[in-house]
């Protein structure tokens, strides 16, 4: 009987011990840490625009609420931006939009850097394998030809006006094409993952 005693004492002390306090690791507070800014690159041909998306994160990449953030451009006879994070293409060159972004009291920059290029005969899109397009933009004149180089699975949909030849569908290898006799601009996406898009600008 007195084994028993003991072994139940035991177990008691063992339950206190697992259990403690219930508190557990103390939830740490969000830290505004990294300013995100997408496109983090711009390509624009004159007159065109981009519209850029900042996004404050925390210490564990959380999204956090509270942001206001102001925009400047290194050249404006170049590439101005509006206050509302609008770049639009002055002047063939390059300038460096600056996006502050502030919560509380704390304060983070990020830099994107903007290329307002003359339309081209062709261009060159790679479908990565961090599932991105690269360059997220590219500039044609009219009858141009955009080809896409796949990386792995991705596919390429029109989210309005369409070239020659409409989407391409699934492909994870080699490469594909479409022509563009119409000037305007073109969205798409890759359907198979969140986030992946691209344009392409026809002058």
């Amino acid at each position: 009987m007195r084994n028993a005693h003991v072994w139940s004492a035991g177990l008691l002390v063992a339950v206190l011990a697992c259990g403690g306090d219930g508190g557990g690791d103390p939830v740490q507070p969000a830290v505004f840490t990294t300013l995100d800014v997408q496109p983090a690159s711009v390509t624009l041909a004159v007159n065109g625009t981009q519209p850029l998306t900042a996004t404050a994160k925390d210490q564990n990449n959380g999204t956090m609420g509270g942001l206001t953030v102001a925009y400047t451009s290194s050249d404006n006879s170049r590439a101005s931006v509006s206050t509302t994070g609008v770049v639009t293409g002055v002047a063939l060159g390059t300038a460096t939009i600056t996006a502050t972004g502030t919560v509380g009291s704390v304060v983070k920059t990020k830099a994107v850097n903007v290329t307002v290029a003359a339309p081209g005969a062709t261009a060159t899109v790679a479908a990565t394998t961090q599932s991105q397009f690269e360059p997220p933009t590219v500039i044609l004149a009219r009858n141009g030809i955009v080809t896409w180089n796949f990386a792995m699975l991705h596919n390429v949909t029109w989210t309005g006006a369409a070239p020659t030849g409409g989407n391409i569908p699934d492909q994870a290898t080699g490469s594909a094409s479409r022509t563009f006799p119409t000037a305007g601009t073109y969205d798409y996406r890759c359907t198979l993952h969140a986030g992946m898009s691209g344009r392409v600008t026809v002058q």
